[in-house]
């Protein structure tokens, strides 16, 4: 029997197991005029239903509203929010949550406004003031997703579904849990990873560092003192990673050119060429796209294999990257989001 197909079937035959023990469980109520949403930084926040326009300023947070079959109520985005093909039609109203043009917005007159923790507390404020309520959303792994659609299934009365896409995230994430929960420290490697521009790396309690983590390895920049540090080619070469990953923005449209390019980069990068990871052809490169929101557990898996070819044999995370996007968004796979 082959090994892929037997983990994708046996995790399709739990998620509709789950299902179906769930259905027995709850009642589908009607949302109530006012559902309170207690978002990630805290705080509760009331949202009038029914909720049909939606401005989203992550692209983590869309994901989820688009796998919850209600990517038609975004009227409003950030640039990296293109999961759905007709989200290309949205009018872009922010860079990132960072950098919201609060007039556009306000000029959509949304229901709702759904950011990230990179909004400031001023600028929630100003689109408070205008009557509009904010949920500040942290969605950058497994774990934290599946709170986040739990919410959102709540709020736009889709709780069906959100039943449906919890259970098939957890069940991905029961195998990769159950998988590393026996390593002991000394056969976690030890991996220094970057993102978005050469040396840009991140510190514990900070997403990233959860995904090394999660996935059975050790962030070494886990210790620094501040969450966004910059480190340097002397720094990297005293702490002898076994494992460097690059992780590209998905603001664009990635190439496997452009992977295999920074990969190439980072192994021309003078000094670097006597770190173990270098020595080891143990260089990879990851497209953000799969490192964060619904998809982050496909992300987990890449880093997992490459933590622990030898426990993830039998996975092809491009095999599960493949069955959750036609689950979650009835899509096909296309385009490239690692290297090698």
């Amino acid at each position: 029997m082959d090994k892929k197909g037997g983990i994708t079937g046996s995790i399709f035959c739990l998620c509709l197991l789950m299902l179906s023990l769930s259905g027995c469980a709850e009642e589908t109520t009607l949302p109530s005029e006012t559902v309170t949403i207690v978002d990630s930084t805290g705080r509760s926040v009331d949202i009038s239903c029914p909720v049909e326009r939606i401005v989203s300023i992550t692209s983590a947070a869309s994901e989820v509203i688009c796998a919850l079959d209600a990517g038609d109520r975004i009227v409003g985005r950030d640039s990296y929010s293109l999961v759905a093909p007709h989200l290309g039609d949205v009018p872009v109203v922010a860079g990132s949550s960072a950098s919201p043009n609060i007039e556009l917005i306000l000029e959509l007159d949304p229901d709702v406004v759904i950011a990230d923790t990179m909004l400031s507390d001023d600028l929630r404020e100003r689109i408070e003031e205008a009557g509009i309520p904010v949920i500040v959303e942290s969605a950058w792994d497994a774990t934290t997703v599946i709170k986040v659609v739990r919410n959102f299934g709540m709020m736009l009365d889709k709780e069906e579904r959100a039943y449906e896409i919890i259970g098939f995230i957890e069940q991905y994430q029961y195998i990769i849990e159950e998988r590393i929960a026996s390593l002991e420290e000394a056969n976690k490697p030890a991996v220094y990873f970057e993102f978005y521009k050469p040396y840009f790396t991140s510190s514990s309690g900070t997403p990233l560092d959860n995904l090394v983590t999660v996935s059975g390895g050790k962030n070494i920049a886990r210790e620094e003192s501040t969450r966004y540090p910059t480190a340097s080619p002397e720094w990297v070469v005293e702490r002898d990673p076994d494992i460097i990953i690059s992780i590209l923005s998905a603001a664009e449209d990635i190439t496997e050119e452009m992977l295999k390019e920074a990969r190439e980069e980072i192994l021309s990068r003078q000094g670097l060429n006597s770190v173990k990871a270098v020595e080891d052809d143990r260089v990879y490169v990851l497209c953000s796209a799969i490192r964060s929101g619904v998809l982050s557990i496909v992300g987990e898996f890449y880093l997992a294999k490459w933590f622990h070819p030898d426990l993830f044999e039998d996975i092809d995370p491009e095999e599960v990257h493949e069955e959750l996007i036609q689950e979650l968004f009835g899509q096909k796979l296309e385009g490239v989001y690692v290297y090698p």
